[in-house]
């Protein structure tokens, strides 16, 4: 078991430190308690003194008050915690000097209910001390030593056997709240160490997470380059071996490759959950392709709300979908111009894609064995995302809905 007058490692003595000093703006109301006695208990024969005495109380405690507030509203290192809480010691230390200061200063000269006073002051002074400084027992240590020495040493002084008896009944009163600060100083302890070990387990979860997380990312970056821009490649050498595919044509190919590995990057890149970004970086990566084909690319797009689901995955899902859709109006629908659009409809926002090419019909694409729409609508389904193509008087217009808050759905 910790030794509770043993100065923990800093990161909990730190938070120990609050802990008292955040106390501390509770016993703001004590800087009346001297104006109560000098009230109650000045005569001709202390006034004066009483009144010093009152003076170097307030200070002190608005001294105390001060420090802890600069400490609580500063951005603490854990190597200053011994610095702090030593000074703490040393603040505490003079306040309980300076009410150790009372007695000497009132007894001889006060009333009955006066004395009593006194001594209940005293009482609740030990009291809130323990409340306030429990977390580090040396606080209150160094509060309420002085205090107990001097009230029970003046009552001894006084000669009389009951007197006596209240002197032995202060260090007896001092002895029991010392015990109890140690007890809360070792539960409280034990509360901060719980929670910094919580802290950490719940770190080192976010590390593994984080290390499976890239791993996952990894092994899905390999695959869908292997799927996508390995198979690409292997095709393309298969037919050139065979002397089927002219220089223009491999060039084409090499340059879809390309296009494959830089969306597969790109895909990794933080968007901070906006489309538009993602969409930035599809304009950036195939504009040029299209121009070089002689196609005008218009860029139409609005203000859409973000999507908290886009991680890299559903990046790549989108795309790629979208890389397909170009790549159909390149190969297979001879427009000049081609428009993308976003639009908020509701629960979704909207990718709309219009080209003034020819068009084609999705079904007979599909029965001639379409691998690249197949690919999109299992991409689309990954991502709860839906896609439609419209035939309109020139050309196509292919629309991507995809949902501001994502449903669970089967990954590919």
């Amino acid at each position: 078991m910790h030794n509770p007058l043993r100065f923990a490692e800093s990161r909990i003595l730190l938070e120990q430190v609050r802990l008292v000093m955040g106390n501390f703006r509770s016993t703001l109301p004590v800087i009346l308690l001297p104006f109560l006695l000098y009230w109650s208990l000045a005569n001709s024969n202390n006034s004066i003194s009483l009144r010093w005495w009152c003076a170097a109380v307030i200070v002190s405690n608005l001294n105390l008050q001060f420090f802890s507030l600069r400490q609580l509203t500063s951005n603490i290192q854990q190597n200053k915690a011994r610095y702090i809480t030593w000074m703490l010691v040393i603040l505490n230390f003079i306040e309980g000097f300076l009410w150790c200061l009372l007695p000497w200063l009132t007894i001889d000269t006060a009333s009955q209910a006066g004395f009593v006073l006194v001594i209940a002051v005293y009482a609740g002074m030990l009291g809130g001390g323990l409340a306030t400084q429990s977390p580090v027992p040396l606080l209150f240590i160094a509060f309420a030593t002085p205090q107990s020495i001097s009230l029970s040493t003046k009552l001894w002084l006084l000669g009389d056997s009951s007197y006596h008896t209240l002197a032995l009944a202060v260090f007896i009163y001092l002895t029991t709240l010392f015990g109890q600060a140690l007890n809360s100083a070792r539960a409280t302890r034990a509360a901060i160490e719980v929670r910094f070990e919580l802290a950490d387990s719940h770190a080192q979860l976010r590390e593994i997470e984080h290390k499976q997380t890239l791993e996952q990312e990894r092994q899905r970056l390999m695959q869908d380059m292997h799927d996508g821009l390995g198979s690409s490649l292997v095709s393309a050498l298969r037919v050139v071996e065979h002397g089927k595919m002219d220089d223009i044509e491999v060039a084409q190919v090499l340059k879809g490759c390309i296009d494959d590995l830089k969306l597969a990057i790109d895909s990794l890149e933080p968007v901070d959950d906006n489309l538009l970004l993602l969409l930035a970086t599809l304009r950036f990566r195939l504009g040029p392709r299209l121009e070089s084909t002689g196609i005008k690319l218009l860029w139409q797009v609005e203000n859409i709300p973000d999507l908290d689901w886009l991680n890299p995955r559903n990046s790549l899902h989108i795309l790629r979908i979208l890389q397909e859709v170009f790549t159909n109006i390149i190969k297979h629908t001879h427009a000049s111009e081609v428009i993308v659009a976003t639009r908020a409809q509701g629960d979704h926002v909207e990718v709309v894609i219009t080209d003034n090419g020819q068009g084609f019909i999705v079904e007979d694409a599909l029965k001639n064995g379409g691998k690249g729409l197949l690919s999109q609508m299992r991409r689309v389904e990954a991502i709860s995302a839906e896609i439609k193509w419209d035939f309109i008087n020139m050309g196509t217009r292919v629309t991507l809905r995809l949902p501001l808050k994502q449903q669970p759905a089967q990954a590919i």
